[in-house]
């Protein structure tokens, strides 16, 4: 069953893409790290923009993107200090 969502800019509803029931919540992924919006965006490789736009539910994470939330919401302290350690080169 597809859900449908609201355009932002025109309000017509589109089907939701299928697959994503098991995109993990961007919003509680984010609180359960205990980061900003911003520091989440920038440990997933991205401008917080578009990981508020996640959050609000204007976008969907693609692919990867669902794949390093789900990921990071295995073990979150966990997976954080591994990501920020590669980001930083160590």
């Amino acid at each position: 069953m597809n859900k449908t969502l609201n355009t932002p800019l025109s309000g017509d509803a589109v089907a939701e893409a299928p697959g994503n029931a098991d995109t993990p919540d961007p919003r509680e992924v984010r609180e359960q790290t205990g980061l900003s919006r911003e520091e989440m965006a920038g440990l997933m490789g991205m401008g917080d923009y578009g990981y508020s736009a996640w959050e609000r539910g204007i976008r969907t994470p693609g692919g990867p993107a669902r794949k390093l939330l789900a990921l990071i919401a295995t073990d979150p302290a966990k997976m954080v200090d591994r990501l920020q350690s590669e980001c930083a080169g160590t």
